[in-house]
């Protein structure tokens, strides 16, 4: 008679939702005076299922139902964590559950490590690999100092922006920043999308 294991590994991603949807009113009303404590037990719960998975909430619900992103904060390998999260999500009355941070059509701006860079600022060129179906970019922006890594991580914000997460990650090969000098021949940041999806049909 075979021996059955006792103990089977727990479906965490069952179990944290097992967990928000008992809950879910409060990520729903979200009241300013508990989110530091909602956030932080989110958090945790998210940790259990992949250490690496982070999330954003819309500020406002939208026709009812306010959206839960589940993000890999752009770690590629953390992907398949995202998406088995997604899949499983249950139905939620209140709530519009997303994989990934999504792209953006309006303009905006990054400001972070005592810079500020608007969607303005940022232009682009690139070059399309037909043999690995990856877009090499360069970003040029506007008053960019090589030795300040807060413009580093404001460009791959931008990206995400006008990628959203998924495609910034599975379509770009290499991604160079320099400083703008002069827009001719370049386009701006928002086109980013359109080029790089039709450069990968």
């Amino acid at each position: 008679m075979p021996i059955r294991k006792l103990f089977q590994k727990k479906d965490q991603a069952a179990l944290f939702w097992q967990w928000f949807t008992e809950v879910q009113q409060d990520y729903y009303e979200l009241p300013e005076s508990e989110l530091e404590r909602l956030f932080d037990q989110l958090d945790k719960r998210l940790g259990k299922v992949n250490k690496q998975l982070v999330f954003e909430f819309s500020a406002e619900p939208v026709d009812g139902k306010r959206e839960f992103v589940i993000s890999a904060d752009g770690l590629e390998e953390a992907f398949p964590a995202v998406i088995e999260l997604a899949d499983k999500a249950p139905q939620l009355d209140g709530f519009r559950v997303t994989a990934f941070r999504q792209p953006s059509d309006e303009e905006y701006e990054v400001a972070l490590g005592g810079i500020t860079v608007s969607s303005e600022d940022v232009y682009f060129d690139y070059l399309y690999d037909p043999e690995s179906g990856l877009v090499d970019v360069r970003l040029f922006i506007k008053n960019f100092d090589p030795e300040n890594e807060a413009y580093d991580d404001a460009a791959f914000i931008m990206l995400d922006s006008v990628l959203g997460e998924y495609d910034a990650v599975t379509k770009l090969a290499a991604v160079e920043l320099r400083k703008l000098h002069e827009t001719e021949g370049l386009y701006p940041i928002r086109e980013l999308r359109r080029k790089v999806i039709q450069s990968s049909k």
